[in-house]
């Protein structure tokens, strides 16, 4: 268990390194990259670790989408800016680009079955991470304000 928790934090890691890139290459503000990244590092820790509890990938994007948005409303809120700002690079660890990549080679060898069932998985974590999204963000904004903020 420890070792596979040590695994769970470098990959998390591993994740934050990629949102910090992202929120780079698409010029988010340099004194958000950091949150941005951490927003990756929670949704990958958190799917990680649901994911090696019951080892179904929708249900572990799902709750992983989940947290990622709710952390990106409150990081919104807290530093007044727009959560899609901290939301699209925290949820860049979770679309599913493996199985867009094993969909697309089982197509080009012919594989029909295989094909379908990759087809399948990508909508269901696509769905997920859709689900996910939207039961957070149609909350209302102030549900986010768990401290007032400091006047300036």
């Amino acid at each position: 268990m420890q070792l596979a928790l040590q695994n769970i934090f470098v990959q998390s890691l591993c994740a934050l390194f990629a949102c910090v890139a992202y929120g780079i290459i698409c010029n988010a503000p340099r004194k958000e990259l950091l949150y941005c990244g951490l927003n990756g590092f929670w949704g990958w820790f958190v799917y990680r670790l649901l994911y090696i509890q019951n080892e179904n990938a929708a249900i572990a994007t799902l709750m992983a989408t989940m947290a990622v948005t709710a952390a990106a409303r409150f990081l919104a809120y807290r530093r007044e800016a727009p959560s899609i700002l901290y939301h699209i690079p925290g949820i860049l660890p979770l679309v599913p680009g493996t199985a867009v990549y094993q969909t697309m080679t089982s197509a080009i060898n012919g594989q029909i079955l295989e094909t379908y069932s990759n087809a399948l998985s990508i909508f269901q974590l696509a769905g997920a991470i859709g689900i996910g999204s939207l039961l957070i963000l149609v909350l209302p904004h102030w549900a986010f304000a768990f401290s007032p903020l400091k006047k300036k």
